[in-house]
């Protein structure tokens, strides 16, 4: 067993885990992703198997067709995923995960009966369009606008750094569809075919997580049929709210998983390496990063662990587990990435060795699904501190 393994792992997550492993040994390795990296193209292939393999089916609920396996199994599915391409088990994560816990739980049986099935048997994309170029962490201020004509909505607006939409199959985006005294009010869901007229792109260019793209989406007067909303109108922001705590829990995840795969690089280079007559690892100094990074790892799943119980419990307190789980493994593995380039040194400087992929892909964790100063206001208002 690897030094980061889990093991406290169900025979059941040992199993998820065994598949995982082999699959991903069978389709990826460190020159298919620096390919992938290379020409920022999504890693189809590796998509493709894991709809084969059943593995975009977990988060979909039984009802629906799928496994509905629990958050704590989903947090070992992105962990390990992680472990072998943050890429990968990011898209896992954006682009099915997310939109069969919104779609199973906002959306209508027609809605349910077409996407889910759609997600867990052909792997269907649902990218998420919240954030405007003028609403980031404050993203109830938004301002693309949704005006009801007969029955019809026509959208107009911007939208900005949406994971996936240059590869979704439908968008499921927060538009403001009424005045209100509070911006939090008057925001409705819409699922919207990006092929719809009106719907254009551009691919932002970016230092990491390259080989899935980060866009900006704009609307010009796109009609959507009233079908198309998801949940109630002009409840849109209470209806986004339920899911953030699992988000933050999965980043959390994923966080943990691409730190283990960076333990385990940095291991093996400091036991071959040497320097002074004697293995890197011998030397106090780089074991002691090398250390410090295997803590964290532990450290850090702690927090997975309790806070993906909690969500599987609707415990009270699960957004607030599931924002101190976020802080504490996103800066954790931004931390270890820098040590990382310090324990190969030059090479790691290089694009030849995947401790660079893993430097220029990390920073992104600390900014998406929440940037780690609102996760400090989330924890610093559970306190009672007004913030």
């Amino acid at each position: 067993m690897s030094a980061t393994a889990d093991p406290l792992l169900s025979a059941d997550q040992r199993e998820l885990v065994d598949g995982l492993a082999a699959l991903c040994d069978r389709h990826l390795s460190d020159e298919l992703l620096a390919d992938l990296d290379a020409r920022g193209e999504y890693p189809h292939v590796v998509m493709d198997a894991l709809v084969e393999g059943g593995w975009s089916s977990l988060p979909v609920s039984q009802e629906a067709g799928g496994a509905g396996v629990s958050a704590g199994d989903l947090a070992v599915v992105h962990e390990e995923l992680a472990r072998h391409s943050l890429v990968v088990s990011q898209a896992y994560f954006s682009l099915w995960v997310l939109g069969a816990e919104a779609i199973g739980r906002l959306g209508t049986p027609q809605q349910r009966e077409h996407w889910l099935p759609a997600i867990a048997e052909r792997g269907a994309n649902v990218a998420f369009a919240l954030t405007e170029p003028g609403s980031g962490s404050d993203a109830a201020a938004l301002s693309t606008k949704a005006v009801s004509d007969g029955d019809e909505f026509v959208v107009s607006g911007q939208k900005v750094f949406i994971t996936g939409a240059a590869v979704a199959d439908t968008i499921v985006t927060a538009v403001r569809t009424s005045s209100a005294d509070r911006k939090q009010e008057g925001i409705t869901l819409l699922m919207i075919d990006p092929t719809l007229p009106g719907v254009t792109f551009r691919k932002l260019s970016k230092i990491g997580i390259r080989a899935l793209d980060l866009c900006e989406v704009f609307f010009e007067d796109v009609r959507v049929s009233g079908d198309a909303v998801l949940g109630e109108v002009d409840k849109g922001w209470d209806a986004i709210l339920p899911g953030l705590a699992m988000e933050r829990l999965f980043l959390s995840a994923l966080s943990v998983g691409a730190l283990r795969d960076l333990v385990e690089r940095c291991s093996e280079h400091a036991l071959m390496r040497t320097a002074f007559g004697k293995p890197l690892a011998s030397h106090q100094l780089i074991a002691d990063k090398i250390i410090e990074m295997k803590v964290a790892v532990d450290r850090c799943r702690g927090l997975v662990k309790q806070a993906a119980a909690m969500v599987d419990l609707s415990h009270p307190d699960a957004v607030t587990a599931a924002s101190v789980a976020k802080l504490e493994a996103t800066r954790s593995y931004v931390s270890a990435c820098r040590e990382a380039i310090q324990v190969f040194g030059g090479y790691g400087f290089t694009d030849e060795y995947a401790v660079s992929r893993h430097y220029r892909d990390c920073k992104y964790l600390e900014i998406g699904g929440g940037s780690s100063e609102i996760q400090k206001i989330v924890i610093g208002r559970s306190m009672g501190f007004r913030l």
